[in-house]
């Protein structure tokens, strides 16, 4: 049977009625209810890591509107039989999504929230035929339905559906909320950033503290950006972050699920270059993948639209404009961060403490912050499975290192010529070396205020990045041969690559002695060798030597 996998199927009901192919992850549902049940709770995680399907799922589950049985069948949630007993559409749920709630003014934003509220009122509009129902509530629930009533009332819409909806079946309501931190995120940089905090903040004061008529509140998101929020009731939310143990598998891939995927799909020998390309979480003490990735990755092999010149993908790269925002802020504010930059792309780690709780508006306070806020957006991941005051810090994947080096791409495309960058290239395909030597130099000259000290991995990161924008498949510090080379540059149509061996010298006389151990290197590891094998008929070697700002470069 062909496997269904779609990124159409965005709710746990139209996946499983449509045959789409699905990870169990519903035993989460008996832990939250039974084992870890709090008030409210957040599940954060990174974009394209399965939260939407997660929070629909418990929806279908819970809601007293909805016969799920069938949907649900097989899967291991029903061996809970207690579970399913007492919760299995057992109880009203209040379901909204703010994903879509976003505009470029707070009137905007504000609209598209009353109308999402305005939605949610037609969804359930058979509550106000109940004679129990208050006549107050009612009218002012027919105002929400035609969005007419005012800001404080539509703001505060929530504690009127739940008062509503326990009135009319009689049990508390589970209120889910999906993406709940989008507007904030989408406002952020914005003059009216605080509004719209302060318009989600007040929304959720209503439903997480102190209000009898619901049972729990559920939310999914990136950041728990409203810690220490002036509203208490949001200080009451239970955070399961990407670093806490609890809930650390329930949502996204584990090295299990991986396996079984590929085997389904007939694809298991392709489990190193998806390792690779798309593994590296740290989620708790569990080693993770990004479902979206690995799931687009599978999918284009069956459909035939891989290609293999351009080989695996970054298929999350451009799935969320403010976490690339977060990266784009991040190259030139500092000499710290810039390094830190360098040596992440070298394969190497930083050390930072980790603020769990960074809201969205002090990411750019400091450098701490910052780096928070790429490992809560799934930039960076931690490089131990457990939480040491100082965290070391390393990006996840080839996927992601990817994004980091056209970040590099884009931020330096604003400092220098293009020209220089298309004369280094095409010179180092024709074998010209003192034409690129002459535009790597002026590369180098035009990009002094971004450097304060340099070392061997500043180079490496321009070049990286260049390439990586060109679309070149760009290796770094891969084993080939009998040692790792510092950059190989493939062009795979074309069948033939670069090798570059870079050094860095301290005074101009070492450059030549330099250029010279290059050259022994590269010949004496053979670096050449594998790409000989993967069919690269035309291989060049160069050797390249780094003094402040000035480069040589020797053909080998």
């Amino acid at each position: 049977m062909e496997m269904n996998i779609r990124s159409s199927y965005d709710t746990f009901r139209d996946l499983r009625e449509n045959q789409g192919y699905y990870i169990d992850k519903t035993e989460v549902i008996e832990e939250y209810l039974v084992r870890r049940f709090d008030k409210a709770v957040l599940f954060a995680r990174p974009r394209r890591f399965g939260k939407t399907l997660t929070m629909t799922m418990f929806r279908d589950f819970l809601d007293i509107r909805q016969d799920s049985r069938e949907i649900f069948s097989g899967l291991k949630i029903m061996e809970h039989s207690d579970v399913v007993r007492e919760y299995m559409n057992q109880y009203p749920v209040l379901f909204l999504s703010l994903k879509e709630i976003f505009g470029d003014s707070f009137e905007k934003t504000y609209a598209y929230y009353r109308l999402n509220i305005a939605n949610c009122c037609k969804k359930i509009k058979n509550i106000t035929e109940n004679p129990e129902q208050n006549e107050a509530d009612q009218c002012l629930f027919r105002a929400l339905e035609f969005q007419k009533a005012d800001e404080v009332n539509t703001i505060a819409a929530l504690d009127l559906l739940t008062r509503m909806l326990y009135v009319h079946y009689g049990k508390q309501v589970f209120v889910i909320i999906d993406e709940y931190d989008v507007p904030m995120a989408k406002a952020l940089g914005t003059p009216y950033y605080d509004k719209v905090r302060d318009m989600i903040e007040h929304m959720l004061s209503y439903v997480c503290k102190t209000n009898s008529n619901v049972k729990a509140v559920m939310l999914s998101g990136c950041l728990y950006t409203v810690k220490n929020s002036t509203y208490t009731g949001v200080n009451n939310i239970t955070p399961y972050t990407v670093l806490s143990p609890l809930h650390a598998s329930s949502i996204g891939f584990t090295d299990e699920n991986v396996k079984q995927l590929l085997k389904d799909a007939g694809l298991s020998e392709q489990y190193d270059t998806v390792a690779e390309w798309y593994d590296g979480y740290m989620f708790g003490r569990d080693k993770m993948y990004c479902p979206w990735d690995v799931l687009s990755y599978v999918r284009s092999v069956l459909d035939g639209s891989y290609d293999d010149d351009r080989g695996p993908e970054s298929y999350w790269l451009n799935t969320s404009e403010t976490s690339l925002n977060l990266i784009h802020g991040f190259l030139g504010k500092s000499t710290g961060a810039n390094e830190g930059f360098e040596r992440l792309l070298a394969g190497e780690t930083v050390d930072c403490t980790i603020n769990e709780y960074v809201s969205y508006h002090t990411i750019h306070e400091d450098g701490a912050n910052l780096w928070s806020a790429l490992v809560e957006t799934g930039y960076l991941t931690k490089a131990v499975p457990g939480r040491p005051p100082l965290m070391p810090l390393r990006i996840p994947n080839r996927s992601i290192q990817t994004v980091f080096r056209l970040e590099v791409w884009n931020y330096f495309q604003d400092k220098i010529e293009n020209a220089f960058v298309r004369d280094l290239v095409n010179a180092l395909w024709g074998e010209q070396t003192e034409t690129a030597e002459a535009a790597l130099n002026q590369i180098l000259e035009a990009t002094l205020s971004f450097y304060h000290e340099y070392h061997e991995y500043s180079y490496h990161l321009i070049l990286d990045g260049f390439f990586t924008g060109l679309g070149y498949r760009v290796q770094s510090e891969r084993e080939t041969g009998y040692g790792r080379s510092d950059l190989i540059i493939q062009d795979p149509a074309r069948k033939r690559c670069l090798i570059l061996e870079l050094k860095h010298v301290k005074t101009e006389d070492e450059m030549e002695p330099a250029l010279q151990e290059a050259a022994s290197q590269i010949i004496k590891n053979k670096y050449d060798s594998r790409l000989r094998y993967e069919g690269y008929t035309t291989r060049l070697q160069y050797g390249m030597a780094f003094w402040d700002k000035r480069s040589r470069i020797a053909r080998i």
